[in-house]
């Protein structure tokens, strides 16, 4: 299906949560059914789709804001995002029925903002983390923000934690989150290895006030299903 979703300069999230009481049997319905069916049917049917992948939550478990079942889709460039927001939904092949009672936790659009490590992989594993710099960070305190960010931080997060490339994604266009809304960055590390790593990490160097009092929506931790 052409590069890897989160190679590409946009991304769609779209998270959805099974329900707690589906059997065995449902999920494994569900699965087969995103997995060799709706996932290549959503890039084949909008433009400028170029790859879709599947991604099933391990950490936190038990956070209603974050989906269990994640899928990442590489959208080719800024025109074909705003034609997706625009376009009238294509008909899809109808699923089984725990596709329909599982709720839609995320759906939005991620635009790249640069990255360190692997210019591309097959990833086993990510994790996500979404942030907003400190409340009344001013322009300049942001622009510092983003500076440590991308020269400083994801680099460290890459080499120190074992992970094969990190990327910054901003914010380009919420559908659906859960309140009091979406963080505007999102930093996502990948690595082939799908294996946790041993817990704990490394000294990590400080950084301006508008990054140590930044608040994070969420961070999750999912490995590649599909």
């Amino acid at each position: 299906m052409g590069r890897q979703p989160l190679s590409c300069p946009f991304f769609l999230a779209v998270g959805l949560r099974p329900r707690p009481d589906e059997s065995e049997a449902e999920l494994r319905a569900l699965a087969g059914f995103y997995d060799t069916v709706h996932l290549a049917e959503v890039v084949r049917l909008n433009e400028g789709f170029v790859s879709g992948a599947r991604y099933e939550l391990t950490e936190p478990l038990d956070d209603d804001t974050v989906p269990s079942w994640l899928a990442v889709y590489g959208i080719d460039g800024e025109d074909s995002a705003r034609a997706f927001v625009s376009r009238q939904r294509p008909v899809y092949t109808p699923g089984p029925p725990a596709f329909y009672r599982a709720a839609v936790v995320w759906r939005m659009i991620w635009e790249s903002a640069g990255s360190v490590g692997a210019p591309e992989l097959t990833p086993g594993k990510m994790a996500m983390v979404g942030m907003n710099p400190a409340a009344d960070a001013t322009d300049i305190e942001i622009a510092a923000f983003d500076d440590f960010y991308t020269r400083t931080h994801l680099p460290e997060i890459v080499s120190g934690l074992g992970y094969d490339r990190g990327t910054r994604f901003l914010l380009w266009h919420e559908f659906t989150h859960p309140a009091p809304g979406c963080p505007r960055y999102n930093a996502v590390y990948e690595a082939e290895d799908p294996e946790p790593r041993p817990p704990g990490v490394p000294p990590l160097t400080p950084g301006p006030r508008a990054w140590e009092e930044r608040q994070v929506g969420w961070r999750a931790k999912y490995r590649r299903a599909a």
